[in-house]
C-alpha cells in the first residue's frame, strides 16, 4: 500500500481547473469577515481522505479486523487494504454536484464559490429533475457515480453484486444508507450531469484510482466466486470509512487553506491523533509455573500465589481454542474469576490477532470498579507501546482515575497533544466520545456497550468495527433478563460471525439461559445440533467449530454453612429479630427488592436503633451513593477489625446495589425472596472474609440467612415488589427448592449452588402439589410475559448476520434520534426491557430565579444565565437521580415531567461541557418539589423519595 506523495504541484498540474474548482469544505463567516477565504477542494479531501485509510489499515487496524475484510472481499491483506483506502478516497466525489456545490450561494460573501465552477466552464444551470423535488444528498450521489464508474471498470452490475455492495458504502458514510425510494431518482440525476460534469465526475474519480493502484485490484473482485459482499464485511469497510471520513475532516489538523489545496500531508497530520497501534497480547507459557508468574506479574501477587484450579483451567480452554471462539466460565464468588478472564483474552488476543479487550459489567457502578482493575492490569500488559484505554458510560468524566490518565482534562481540552511515554496507559483524545471510544485498545463499560450492537442505529459500523477487533470479556451475564438475553444472542451471532473470541463470567448461570448463549455463537460455526450441556460446577465451557466442550473444575473447599429461614414480613417482627440477634453488636445487611421498601424498612429501624442505621439504593445523587459506597467497603472491607474500623453494630438496608460487585463482609443477610441465582449472588455478602473468631459477636458466629417478603408461605403469597420485579413464577419456584432443601438442612457453598440453580429453574421445579393451580397460572402468565419480551426485542434489532444481506438491512427503521447524546439513551433503553427514566440534577431554588447546588457549590448563589464555574459544573454532573418510573411510565406522563422541568433548568447549564443537555429538579427551601400532581422530596438519609400523608 505504497503511493508516491503528492505534492501541491502535482495536484494542479494533474487535474483539470474544472476538478480542482469543487469545494469539500468550508470556512466560516468570521474568517470571511477578515478577508481571508480559507476552504478545502474536493480533491484534497479525496486525497486527505485515503491518505488517512491508508494509514488506519497499516497502522491502526487489528489483524483479526484485517483478516475478516480481506475474507469478505476474497483478497490478500495488501490488496484489500488498497479497496478500502480506495473507498474512503471516493466516499466523497457525490459532493461534485449542484445541490451540494449551491448550498453556500444564498450565504453573503460565498458567491464565488459556484463562480469557480462557471469560471472552469462548468454549467452552473442545476438540470429541472434535480430541482424539483428533494435534494439529492450528497452520500447518496456518491453511491451513484462510484457503482456507475465500477460498472464501467467491467464490475458485475446486477442488483447485489460487487459494483453495488461497494459503492452502498460510499452512500452509508453518514452512519446509515439513503433510503430506498430516493435511489431512483437519484440515478435520474446523476444520469443529467454530462459533457464536462461526467468527464470531471470520471477525472476525480480515475484521480483517486491512480493514486490508489486500484485497477490491480478489480480482477479479483470481478471473479469473485463466493457469495456477495454481505453486511458484516460492509460495516467492517463502513467503519474505516467513516473513521477516516471524521480524521480528515478535522480542521484543526487538517487545515483548510487559502486555495483549497495542501498536498499530501495525511501522514504528518495523522502524528497529531492519539491513534495508539493494536494491543499485542503477550500470554503466559503452557506449563503451570509459567501461568502463576504470568498471574503474579499481571496483578501484583505474592512469589508465593499460584494459580486456582479456575484460573488455570480457562488459561488450557482458551489455549485448545487456537483463535475465536466463546468461553464460559461458571464459578463461585472468590475465585477469580475476572483475573481467569483476563488471562484468557491475552491468550485469545494473541491467537487470533485481536487489537484489545472490551469488559463489559451490568450496570455503570459495576463497571466503574471493574475500571480500575483492568487499568492496573492494562499498565502491566499493554507491551511497550502506549494502550488506549476508555471508560464506556455516560458518567465517565466523574471518575477520577479515567480522568487522572493523562495531563488533561478528557473531552476537554480539543487541542492537546500531549506526547505519552511508551507503554503508557492514556485516554486518547480522538479515541474518546459515545461513538468513537469504542476504538481504544482497552475499553470497560456497561453491557450496554455491547447489546447496542443489535440495535438500529446510526454509525452502528463503527461499534461493529470496535468490538469487531477485540476480545469482549461479559461479567455477570446471569443478570440478564429475557429482553436483554436477546439482544445478547444477536450481538453474539455477530461477534461470532467477525470471529470475535467472547468470554462470558457467572456465578449462577442457567443451564437453559447458557443453551440459548451457546446455540446463538455456535450458529456461525455450525449447524449441528447442540448436546444437553452440562449442570456441573465449576464448569468451563468452550465453543468453536469444533464443537463444545465441557471442563469440570474441581471444587474448592465449603467456605461458608449457612441457616437459611423465613420470617414475618412485618417490620415490628423484622426489629424483634435483630434487636435479638445483635444483642452483643453486629453488622447487618438487609437487602430489599425496591427502592420504597428499602426507605420504609429504614425509617422504621432507624427509630428502634438510632445512628446505627444506613441506607443504599439507587435514588440518591450519583456523587453521594459513590461516596457512602466507598465508606461502606471501607468499614465492612476485609482490613477493618471490631473495633479497629468496623462497627460495634451497624444495620445496611439497601435495594440490589449490594447483591453483586461490592466487597462487604456482613455477620448477619436478611433478604426479600428473590430468583435462587440472586440470592445466592446475596448470600456472598455473608461471611465472606475470614476473620478471627472475636471479629464476630457470639450470636452470629454462624451465617445465618432470614428470608422477607413472603406473606403466607403455606399457599404461597409474595410482597407485591418482588412480583412486579421478578415475577410470580420465579418466585414461586425459589421457594419450592429452598423448602426442598436449605430450609431444612442449609446451605453450603459452593456445593449446594449448582443443583439449586438448575432446580429451580428446571422444567419440572419441586412444587408441592398443594401450590398446582398457583403455579400453572403463574406459569401462563410467564410464558406470555416472555413472549411478549421476545416481540418487543425485535422491533429495533438487527437481524442475524446470515439474514442481513446488506446493510440496508440493518437500518429497516433508521431511529435518527439515536444519533443525538439524549437519543443514544434512548438506544441504550432499547436494550433494557424496562419503563422510561429521567435523570435530572435536585438544586436549590434562591430568590430571583438563582440557585444552589444541593451538595458542594460552597453555598454560592448562581446565575441560572451563566454558564456555572468548572469546579461548581463538576459538582452538579456528579449529582444526577433518576426520577422514579412511575412518573415517567407512559409518554404522556413523560412529556409532562419534560414540559415541566426544560423550562426550570438554568440556561446557563447550556454552556456548560459537563451540563448541556442535563435537567434540573428545582428544590424549595424544605427540599421538595411537586411533579405531576406528587410531592418529591430528596433529604440525604432517604435520598429522593415520594411524600406520603402527613410527613
Amino acid at each position: 500500500m505504497t503511493a508516491p506523495p503528492i505534492s501541491v504541484d502535482d495536484l494542479r498540474h494533474c487535474l483539470s481547473d474544472a476538478a480542482r474548482s469543487f469545494w469539500a469544505k468550508s470556512g466560516d463567516d468570521r474568517a470571511r469577515e477578515t478577508g481571508d477565504e480559507p476552504w478545502l477542494a474536493l480533491p484534497q479531501h479525496m486525497l486527505d481522505s485515503y491518505g488517512v485509510a491508508r494509514h488506519l489499515w497499516v497502522h491502526w487496524a487489528p489483524f483479526s479486523v484485517r483478516s475478516r475484510i480481506s475474507a469478505a472481499l476474497e483478497m490478500p491483506d495488501e490488496d484489500a487494504g488498497t479497496v478500502v483506502a480506495w473507498l474512503a478516497g471516493v466516499h466523497d466525489i457525490g459532493k461534485a454536484v449542484l445541490s451540494f456545490q449551491g448550498q453556500l450561494q444564498p450565504r453573503p460573501g460565498f458567491e464565488n464559490f459556484l463562480q469557480r465552477l462557471q469560471d472552469a466552464g462548468l454549467p452552473i444551470q442545476m438540470p429541472w429533475v434535480e430541482r424539483n423535488g428533494p435534494a439529492v444528498q450528497h452520500a447518496l450521489a456518491s453511491r451513484v457515480l462510484v457503482r456507475d464508474w465500477l460498472i464501467r471498470e467491467g464490475l458485475p452490475s446486477r442488483t447485489g453484486r460487487i459494483a453495488d455492495r461497494l459503492s452502498e458504502i460510499v452512500d452509508a458514510h453518514h452512519g446509515a444508507p439513503s433510503r430506498e425510494g430516493r435511489r431512483t431518482r437519484a440515478d435520474l440525476v446523476i444520469q443529467t450531469y454530462d459533457g464536462a460534469w461526467a468527464a470531471t465526475h470520471q477525472e476525480l474519480l480515475d484521480f483517486v484510482a491512480d493514486l490508489s493502484g486500484i485497477r490491480g485490484v478489480l480482477p479479483r473482485l470481478r471473479e469473485r466466486r463466493r457469495k456477495p459482499l454481505n453486511a458484516s464485511g460492509q460495516s467492517l469497510i463502513t467503519g474505516l470509512v467513516i473513521m477516516a471520513d471524521w480524521i480528515a475532516s478535522n480542521a484543526d489538523h487538517f487545515p483548510l487553506t487559502i486555495d483549497g489545496l495542501a498536498g499530501e500531508r495525511a501522514e504528518a497530520c495523522m502524528a497529531d491523533f492519539e491513534l495508539t497501534r493494536p494491543w499485542r497480547a503477550t500470554p503466559p507459557g503452557s506449563h503451570d509455573e509459567a501461568l502463576d508468574e504470568h498471574l503474579r506479574d499481571r496483578f501484583r501477587w505474592p512469589a508465593s500465589h499460584r494459580a486456582r484450579p479456575v484460573q488455570r483451567a480457562a488459561a488450557q480452554a482458551a489455549a485448545a481454542l487456537r483463535g475465536s471462539g466463546l468461553l464460559i466460565i461458571e464459578a463461585p464468588t472468590g475465585e477469580g474469576k475476572t483475573e481467569a478472564a483476563l488471562t484468557a483474552a491475552e491468550i485469545l488476543g494473541a491467537s487470533c490477532g485481536a487489537g484489545g479487550i472490551m469488559v463489559a459489567a451490568p450496570t455503570m457502578a459495576t463497571a466503574d470498579g471493574l475500571f480500575r482493575r483492568v487499568l492496573d492490569w492494562a499498565r502491566r500488559a499493554g507491551g511497550d507501546e502506549a494502550t488506549s484505554l476508555f471508560l464506556a458510560h455516560s458518567k465517565n468524566m466523574l471518575n477520577r482515575d479515567y480522568r487522572d490518565l493523562t495531563p488533561r482534562e478528557v473531552g476537554i481540552d480539543e487541542d492537546s497533544t500531549t506526547a505519552q511515554p511508551d507503554g503508557a496507559v492514556i485516554a486518547s483524545q480522538w479515541l474518546s466520545g459515545r461513538k468513537k471510544g469504542i476504538l481504544a485498545n482497552v475499553t470497560v463499560g456497561t453491557v450496554d456497550q455491547v447489546l447496542i450492537m443489535a440495535l438500529q442505529a446510526k454509525h452502528s459500523m463503527l461499534r461493529h468495527l470496535g468490538l469487531a477487533g477485540k476480545v469482549i470479556v461479559i461479567d455477570e451475564v446471569h443478570a440478564y433478563d429475557t429482553y436483554m438475553s436477546e439482544y445478547l444472542a444477536t450481538a453474539l451471532r455477530w461477534l461470532s460471525r467477525y470471529r470475535v473470541p467472547v468470554v462470558l463470567l457467572s456465578a449462577t448461570l442457567p443451564v437453559a439461559q447458557k443453551t440459548l448463549l451457546v446455540e446463538a455463537y455456535r450458529s456461525e460455526l455450525s449447524h449441528e445440533p447442540l448436546d444437553e450441556l452440562s449442570t456441573e460446577y465449576p464448569l468451563i465451557t468452550s465453543v468453536s467449530a469444533q464443537g463444545v466442550h465441557e471442563t469440570v473444575v474441581p471444587q474448592r473447599s465449603s467456605d461458608l454453612e449457612a441457616s437459611l429461614s423465613t420470617i414475618d414480613d412485618g417490620l415490628t417482627a423484622l426489629a424483634d429479630r435483630l434487636q435479638q440477634e445483635t444483642t452483643d453488636g453486629g453488622c447487618v445487611l438487609i437487602i430489599c427488592n425496591t427502592v420504597h421498601r428499602a426507605q420504609d424498612v429504614y425509617r422504621y429501624l432507624e427509630d428502634v436503633f438510632p445512628g446505627d442505621v444506613e441506607l443504599h439504593h439507587a435514588a440518591f445523587l450519583a456523587s453521594e451513593r459513590a461516596r457512602k459506597e466507598t465508606t461502606l467497603r471501607e468499614v465492612l472491607g476485609p482490613q477493618a477489625r471490631r473495633g479497629d474500623g468496623r462497627p460495634h453494630r451497624r444495620f445496611v438496608v439497601a435495594t440490589q446495589v449490594a447483591e453483586q460487585s461490592l466487597d462487604i463482609d456482613v455477620d448477619l443477610l436478611v433478604t426479600d425472596i428473590a430468583p435462587m441465582d440472586l440470592l445466592i449472588q446475596r448470600i456472598g455478602r455473608l461471611h465472606r472474609h475470614e476473620r478471627p473468631a472475636d471479629d464476630r459477636p457470639r450470636n452470629l458466629q454462624h451465617p445465618q440467612v432470614l428470608i422477607r417478603g413472603i406473606i403466607s408461605p403455606e399457599t404461597p403469597e409474595f410482597d407485591g415488589g418482588a412480583l412486579a420485579v421478578y415475577g410470580e413464577e420465579m418466585l414461586l419456584a425459589t421457594l419450592a427448592a429452598l423448602q426442598d432443601g436449605p430450609l431444612e438442612h442449609g446451605f453450603t457453598r459452593p456445593d449446594d449452588i449448582a443443583a439449586l440453580v438448575h432446580r429451580t429453574y428446571s422444567d419440572a421445579p419441586p412444587i408441592p402439589a398443594d401450590w398446582s393451580d398457583a403455579w400453572d397460572a403463574a406459569v401462563r402468565t410467564a410464558h406470555e410475559e416472555r413472549d411478549s419480551a421476545r416481540k418487543r426485542s425485535g422491533t429495533y434489532r438487527i437481524p442475524p448476520p446470515a439474514a442481513a444481506a446488506s446493510l440496508d438491512s440493518l437500518f429497516a427503521y433508521q431511529r435518527e434520534s439515536i444519533d443525538t447524546a439524549a437519543g443514544e439513551e434512548k438506544g441504550f433503553a432499547q436494550v433494557r426491557d424496562s419503563d422510561p427514566t429521567v435523570e435530572v440534577i435536585p438544586i436549590l431554588a434562591m430568590d430571583g430565579g438563582w440557585y444552589r447546588p444541593l451538595v458542594g457549590g460552597a453555598g454560592t448563589d448562581l446565575n441560572p444565565d451563566l454558564e456555572p464555574p468548572r469546579r461548581v459544573a463538576l459538582d452538579l454532573a456528579a449529582a444526577t437521580v433518576r426520577l422514579p418510573s412511575r412518573f415517567t411510565r407512559c409518554d404522556p406522563h413523560l412529556e409532562e415531567v419534560l414540559d415541566q422541568l426544560e423550562p426550570l433548568t438554568p440556561r446557563g447549564w447550556q454552556q456548560s461541557t459537563w451540563l448541556k443537555g442535563q435537567l434540573a429538579l428545582p428544590l424549595d427551601a424544605q427540599h421538595r418539589i411537586t411533579v405531576r400532581g406528587r410531592i418529591l422530596a430528596y433529604d440525604a438519609a432517604l435520598g429522593l423519595h415520594e411524600v406520603e400523608g402527613d410527613e
